[in-house]
């Protein structure tokens, strides 16, 4: 399951490089496009399963799976290299999921962030949000000031 979510960081470092409002909007359009198979993948694989939560918890392994087999080195990833992939889940990933209006959204997020809580150390305090809510933190330019 999964074989392609290894891609979803893909560029990980330049998507979250100098994001404003109108750039993590684009970078997010992207984003969804290039992976919108694997949305759909994780979504679908949760939707058609009896045990909902069950199969959120096999996703989210199995994209906690992808990742480790991505940035692991001697079986380990680096501290600064799991805060980059949590930042990029965060802006990311989790919203992007959310966007999926899937009707099992929330639970595979949530089980993402619980299989991240557990496996990764620097990912105790981890959690989600919407795409709404991080754009509406980015600053507007006020008189072109800013």
């Amino acid at each position: 399951m999964l074989e392609q979510a290894g891609t979803m960081f893909d560029n990980m470092e330049a998507m979250m490089y100098r994001i404003k409002k109108k750039v993590y909007k684009e970078r997010m359009e992207l984003f969804r496009e290039k992976n919108k198979e694997t949305l759909s993948e994780m979504t679908g694989f949760v939707e058609q399963a009896d045990e909902k939560d069950e199969a959120a918890a096999q996703v989210a392994k199995s994209l906690a799976e992808a990742v480790c087999a991505r940035f692991a080195k001697r079986g380990k990833i680096s501290s600064r290299s799991q805060t980059d992939i949590n930042l990029f889940m965060i802006y990311y990933v989790f919203p992007a999921i959310l966007m999926t209006q899937s009707e099992c959204a929330t639970s595979l997020a949530d089980a993402i962030r619980d299989e991240w809580r557990g496996r990764f150390k620097d990912s105790a305090q981890l959690n989600y949000t919407t795409f709404e809510e991080i754009s509406s933190t980015f600053q507007e330019k006020i008189l072109g000031l800013f």
